[in-house]
């Protein structure tokens, strides 16, 4: 019984690591494209399409696999928001090769995150007043995408080389449509430190993934990235997509009566605290909540059933909070996308 289970847990662990981790995955990222789509007019969509069709991607990979019911510049405005995770090299690709690679030599893992140091049990839900070491952070390349969106510089130290000016505008531009998501995902924003768990790794649990995980006592366990990234929804599918997004828009809870923070937090740095203060208080329950490591689980050093899950009552609320930061996410979206087309 207990080779069955470690050969269980052993197939877990191959199965989380060969899995690109996707901040809210494909649904969420496209979900929050659906609603900036929703929320700009014609022209304006339209605009913004005209700059992504220049991206040097625009065959392979943002009209790829369109849905006969979507409209051509509909489905390439949402395929900009998973852009920036279909270029992430496999685990089979060589790092010599990646480049070389037409599509992985995109790819910026760094840019993703900004991991700002916590402490389980910690009093204050404000972000500290230093992050840990990462030059390339999703708050700068941000920053960095609307001078280069807005036309105030063409510098761009993560260019690729051989694209031209309006090639790599269409990149930021799925950059920006990405990383606004990304930010939104409270685990793209913290690291949680702990010296005797983590003594060799600066970046501590690596905003979840060395942590394992269970939506209830009866799933399989995932790291608590993982978990995180699909608390939205996995369905990617073109017309669920649409329903939800629809959905979220017309839910009073989610109204701009409600989502206060739109007004009250405009910049991306306001933004990562409302992510860290939700990842304090929602991922690791004010501290409350048991740290199994991933590595852990996989050696069978610990059994399955030692791995915490949530109560009903977490996880609803933990759900609540992602299809918030969804919404919040396709509302500021727009706002800056609406930003720079008008220019």
């Amino acid at each position: 019984m207990l080779r069955v289970l470690s050969v269980m847990v052993g197939l877990v662990f191959v199965l989380n690591w060969c899995s690109p981790l996707f901040a809210w995955n494909d649904a969420g990222h496209m979900t929050i494209a659906r609603i900036a789509w929703d929320s700009m007019s014609s022209e304006e969509r339209a605009s913004v399409v005209r700059i992504l069709r220049q991206h040097p991607h625009l065959e392979s990979l943002l009209l790829k696999d369109r849905p006969g019911e979507a409209m051509e510049d509909e489905w390439i405005f949402l395929r900009a928001a998973v852009w920036a995770d279909y270029v992430r090299p496999s685990k089979s690709t060589s790092p010599e090769d990646v480049p070389n690679h037409p599509l992985y030599k995109f790819h910026r893992g760094p840019w993703h995150y900004v991991n700002y140091p916590y402490t389980a049990g910690q009093a204050s839900s404000e972000l500290p007043p230093s992050q840990l070491p990462n030059d390339t952070n999703i708050l700068k390349q941000l920053d960095l995408t609307m001078e280069i969106l807005n036309g105030r510089t063409t510098s761009d130290v993560g260019r690729v080389a051989g694209v031209s000016d309006d090639q790599n505008r269409a990149v930021r531009m799925t950059w920006l449509f990405h990383l606004v998501g990304d930010l939104h995902q409270p685990l793209h924003t913290v690291a949680l430190i702990d010296p005797k768990l983590f003594p060799e790794a600066p970046h501590g649990d690596q905003g979840g993934n060395k942590l394992a995980i269970r939506a209830d006592d009866n799933s399989m366990p995932k790291s608590l990235h993982w978990f995180w990234d699909e608390m939205y929804s996995t369905d990617s599918h073109f017309d669920q997509v649409c329903k939800q997004s629809e959905r979220l828009t017309h839910d009073p809870a989610y109204s701009s009566e409600q989502l206060l923070e739109l007004t009250r937090h405009p910049s991306f740095v306001s933004w990562a605290g409302e992510s860290y203060a939700a990842a304090k208080t929602h991922v690791y329950q004010e501290g409350r909540l048991k740290l199994v490591l991933w590595e852990q689980l996989n050696a069978g050093t610990i059994p399955q059933s030692e791995v915490p899950s949530l109560t009903p009552e977490a996880l609803k609320d933990s759900r609540q909070l992602a299809e918030r930061r969804v919404v919040l996410a396709g509302h500021r979206l727009a706002q800056r996308l609406k930003e720079i087309v008008k220019k």
